[in-house]
């Protein structure tokens, strides 16, 4: 964002004016469905052009991605960007449901003390609080229900002169028990992330279920599996509670959309037991492969690249996948509130996706 901060303060420069407020209203229906298709956009180019492995095709995404937030900083204030349209904002706030800290404000200091609220508008410095531009996504502290909309940037901590803005510990998610406020974009997200992992790992899956890759050498074939992995989570979790209602037809469970937050944690798992091959064999060259593009020999610099033993990483990724299902089952229960045995066929689901993870991960 900080490309669309500068190219905001140019162009204030080179053309003064006022910039657009934000069209709340239009973005709040329609902006998590239109950060969920470029994600969409993003998993089905990844994996069908080799977006990973082709140093051109992951230039223009960052260029792409980039350019959403120049754009959007020339029109409107702040960072609309982030807040409403960026994939990746989307997929941060999704995850920071089960973050251990939020920064929050206490609403009894905001409503007896504070009229001028310099940490939400911005404005000069007063007492002990520095002067800002005000929260940069337009989250007021004392209002946030949850740290979906809360970048963390501490700028209305800098900017409290009544000492009201604070840095909490909590407990992982407590807002989906407590205060839940689901959204159906969100949910389609959660489940793209977690069919994700699987499109990652096509070729195993398909190789798994078909027992052969063939199908992805053409194009065609190639897309229709791709669209398939995507969706292997959505279709199990659907009727793991279709089958929640039928087995216990006077038992009227939550909405769907409001359950599908207990898959959470294990989606988050299932993602960093993927990524940790990467983080723990390719993330061990990047000094030797960064000083080779400044015409030093890799030879010279092999001493430099660290990778962890496959058992390890194997270790770790099991560890993972263990850890997502126990606390999705822990979180579901505490979601749905209701006895264990009502809510089985979404528990089978969490490990039926769990285990075929496995079988692709490790």
């Amino acid at each position: 964002m900080i490309y669309g901060e500068i190219t905001q303060k140019l162009s204030l420069w080179l053309w003064p004016r006022s910039l657009k407020p934000w069209p709340r209203q239009w973005a709040e229906r329609w902006g998590g469905w239109i950060l969920y298709g470029g994600f969409v956009a993003i998993l089905l180019w990844e994996e069908l052009w080799n977006l990973e492995n082709v140093a051109y095709l992951s230039g223009w995404l960052l260029v792409i991605i980039t350019a959403g937030a120049m754009i959007c900083s020339v029109l409107f204030e702040r960072r609309f960007w982030c807040r409403y349209l960026c994939p990746i904002g989307g997929m941060n706030g999704l995850f920071a449901k089960l973050s251990m800290t939020e920064l929050r404000a206490q609403k009894g200091i905001c409503s007896a003390t504070c009229n001028t609220y310099h940490c939400y508008k911005g404005g000069p410095a007063e007492g002990e609080g520095q002067g800002t531009n005000g929260c940069p996504v337009y989250s007021h502290p004392a209002q946030l229900s949850d740290n979906r909309n809360c970048v963390l940037c501490m700028t209305c901590l800098k900017a409290c002169p009544h000492h009201s803005v604070e840095l909490n510990r909590r407990p992982p998610g407590i807002e989906l028990w407590t205060t839940p406020n689901a959204t159906a974009y969100e949910v389609a997200l959660l489940l793209l992330l977690w069919g994700a992992v699987l499109l990652h790992r096509l070729p195993e899956l398909t190789t798994l279920v078909l027992g052969s890759d063939l199908i992805l050498d053409g194009f065609l074939g190639h897309a229709i599996a791709a669209l398939i992995a995507l969706s292997i989570p959505v279709i199990i979790t659907l009727l793991a509670h279709q089958l929640v209602r039928l087995l216990n037809p006077t038992f009227k469970p939550r909405p769907f959309i409001t359950l599908a937050y207990g898959y959470l944690p294990l989606v988050l798992f299932s993602n960093l037991a993927h990524y940790l091959q990467m983080g723990l064999t390719e993330a061990g060259q990047v000094i030797p492969l960064s000083l080779a593009t400044i015409g030093q020999p890799i030879g010279t610099t092999a001493s430099l690249v660290w990778m962890a033993h496959p058992a390890v990483i194997s270790f770790l990724q099991g560890t993972c996948l263990i850890a997502g299902v126990i606390l999705s089952g822990l979180l579901i229960q505490k979601v749905a509130r209701q006895p264990f045995l009502k809510l089985l066929p979404q528990h089978i689901a969490t490990v039926l996706l769990a285990v075929l993870t496995w079988q692709l991960v490790l």
